[in-house]
This record gives C-alpha cells, structure tokens and sequence, in this order.
C-alpha cells in the first residue's frame, strides 16, 4: 500500500464501448477547461479521474434529456391536437392516431430506460469516488511492528490527512463543474431541440391555415396554389443548399468535392536542396487553398443564381394570384387573406427547416468525426437528478 503508487492508480470501472468520439470529450480538452475554470477544485487525481470517467455520461444525460423533451412535445401533440409532427410520421410512414401515438410513446419509453440505466452508472461512479476518498483519509500512516519472523506492513496517510481533506471535492461541486463545461459544449444540441419543437408546431400552423384556404378559395386560386407548391418546394431545397454552402464558408468546412481536393507532387530532394524543395511545397499548397476558395466562390455564385430565379417566379405568382371573385368581392377578399396567411405560415416553416438543416456543420465542428472503439460508452443519469433550469428546453 504505497500512497503514491494508489494515487497512480486512480481508475474508475470501465463502461461498454463507444464507436463515436466527441472531440470536446476529449481528455486533454476538459481538462484544459477545467484547469482554467476550476484550478483550484481539480488538484487531486481522484477528482480528475471521477471528471473523465464522468464527463461523457453526463454529455449523455444532457442530450436524452433535450431528446425526451421533443417526443415528449410530440406526443402531447398528438394526442390534444390530432397533429403529428412530420418527423413522426416518416419514421412510422403513417397517419394514423393509434400507430404514431405507441410509436412516440415507445421513443419515450426507450430514452427514459436509458436514462434510468445511466443512473446506475453515475451512482457507482460516485460510490467509487466515496471509496477511493474514505481509503485515503483513514488508512494509518506506513509502519512496521515485528512479532517473531512475521512482519504487518500497514500503509497509512495521517501525515497526509490535512492535505487530503483540504483538495478533496464534495460530489456536487464536481457535478456542477462537469454540467457547466458540457452545457457550454452542447448549446447547438439544444437549439436543434427547441427547433425541431418550434417546427412541429409550425407544421401544425401551416396544416390548420391551407385547411381554411381551401373552404374559401375559389378554383382558380386552389390550381394556382397546386401549380405554386412545387415550386415552394423547389425554392427550399435550393435555398437549404445556399445557406449550407455559405455556413460551410463561415465554418471553413467545404464540401468533400472542393475540400479533398489537394495538388501535391513529390520533390527528389536530392538533387533540389531542402529549403528550396520547402519554397515549392508552398507554393502548391498556396495554389491549393488559392483553387478551394475560387472553387467554392464559383459555387455559392451558381446557388445563388438559382435561388434567385426561382425567387423571382414565385414572386411573380404570388402577385399575379387571383384575387376578383366576380359573384362575391367579400368571399374574394376572405380568400386572398387566407392564402396570405398560409403563404407567410410556409415560409415561416421553410425557415425553421432551413435553420434545422444546418446544424449537421455546427455538430461537425464541435464534436469531430474521429471513430475510437476504446471510448466508454455515453450513457445518461435519472432525470431524478435534475439538471436545472439551463437545460429546459425554451418552446
């Protein structure tokens, strides 16, 4: 029982496998934050290896939390308003009450199972935590007493014992470090969530007022409006595909097309001298970044073109949209009101799935790609255990 060879040895159970590694769960990185945040609380090398083992856990318990909130606002609904989001809908590839309600009751079920599973996980994490501290403070101090040929070696800390209570951290401190630090890496999660909420509800919007246009449009206006949907959704793609590409400029994430381009050649530095053969490396890749930014400036130029002429025709139909009623100016009037209302209820729809399309970029570049079988599994804690007002969802 040597202390300095225990305190080496720090290391919490080992939980199952993970494929995906989040680069912000990186050890170095929380590390890095936490030593910047909270030198003072992270001396001791029993805290650090709770954080690490805890940390992804926690960035679980945060995500399932934000995801039980959706399905959660799905399902209430669903069930008041007879409206599923459309999210529901292509997963269970059905309108219907009875199957999307078990399905999304399902979801809730799955997710707070994990959470109750992860609870268990975080418990024993914190007994272990408990464990290694108890052993630490009341284990005597190393002495040797002989009797005959035998001899106790019992290993003790009493010398210690000040210094041990004084960097030992309660097990909430180190929570609300570790919640803190995840809570500031996953704010794009959370703003996916509210957004998907948000869209849902502007589904339900949109449905409610082409349903009141369609009472009172007279059959031209309903042909003009069934020749304009297509186009609605042409208009979106092509302006999903614009914004994507203008995130990617701002982010410097361009597309696999553009960014995996690399023009490289190998020089015999044996004939040319190194620092010479140096000056001709940066050269190309001079050229390379010189391509990738004229390539991707081509690009946006040609999302640009598109989105605008499509712009310009629905434009036009909107304002040519039929608007004399010869037999009732007043029924007229009502319908021209009702398209308007529904056409600003679309495009408020679009928007909100335009912004949802780019949070793919901003989960690119917070958590990385890199696949570590070796990375515990993430895992989340009992919504029993609240984490707070932060991490409500605002709908």
């Amino acid at each position: 029982g040597n202390i300095n060879s225990s305190r080496r040895q720090i290391k919490f159970k080992s939980l199952p496998k993970v494929n995906k590694k989040r680069l912000y769960l990186e050890h170095n990185r929380i590390m890095s934050y936490l030593q910047k945040n909270f030198a003072s609380n992270i001396t001791s090398r029993g805290n650090q290896a709770y954080v690490l083992a805890a940390s992804p856990i926690y960035d679980e318990w945060i995500r399932s939390n934000y995801e039980l909130q959706v399905w959660q606002a799905y399902l209430k609904m669903g069930t008041e308003q007879q409206h599923w989001a459309k999210e529901v809908i292509q997963r269970t590839k059905k309108r219907d009450q009875v199957v999307c309600t078990r399905f999304v009751q399902k979801k809730i079920n799955q997710l707070l199972a994990k959470i109750s599973q992860a609870s268990a996980t975080i418990s024993d994490l914190q007994i272990q935590l408990n464990i290694y501290w108890a052993q630490l403070t009341s284990t005597p101090a190393p002495s040797t007493t002989t009797t005959g040929d035998n001899t106790n070696n019992t290993p003790s800390l009493t010398a210690t014992t000040t210094t041990t209570n004084r960097i030992r951290e309660p097990v909430e401190r180190l929570e609300r470090m570790i919640l803190k630090y995840i809570h500031h890496c996953t704010q794009h999660v959370k703003r996916l969530s509210e957004n998907k909420v948000k869209l849902a509800r502007a589904q339900l919007d949109e449905f409610k007022a082409l349903q009141d246009f369609e009472l009172v449009a007279t059959p031209l206006q309903w042909n003009v409006h069934l020749t304009l949907k297509p186009k609605m959704k042409q208009w979106s793609t092509k302006n999903k595909n614009l914004q994507i590409a203008l995130k990617r400029v701002e982010y410097d994430l361009p597309p696999s097309f553009i960014g995996k381009t690399d023009f490289n050649f190998k020089i015999d530095e044996s004939v040319i001298g190194q620092d010479e053969a140096q000056e001709l490396y940066n050269q190309m890749r001079q050229v390379t970044k010189e391509y990738r930014t004229r390539a991707m400036t081509v690009y946006i130029q040609a999302l640009t073109r598109e989105q605008e002429l499509l712009t310009n025709e629905i434009k036009q139909m909107i304002e040519g949209f039929p608007k004399e009623n010869d037999t009732d100016r007043a029924e007229s009037q009502a319908s021209m009101c009702a398209f308007k209302q529904y056409q600003e209820l679309r495009e408020k729809r679009i928007a909100l799935e335009t912004e949802q399309s780019l949070y793919f970029l901003e989960d690119q570049r917070v958590e990385g790609e890199t696949d570590n079988p070796d990375q515990p599994v993430i895992v989340a804690p009992t919504l029993t255990r609240s984490l707070g007002e932060d991490f409500l969802l605002q709908l």
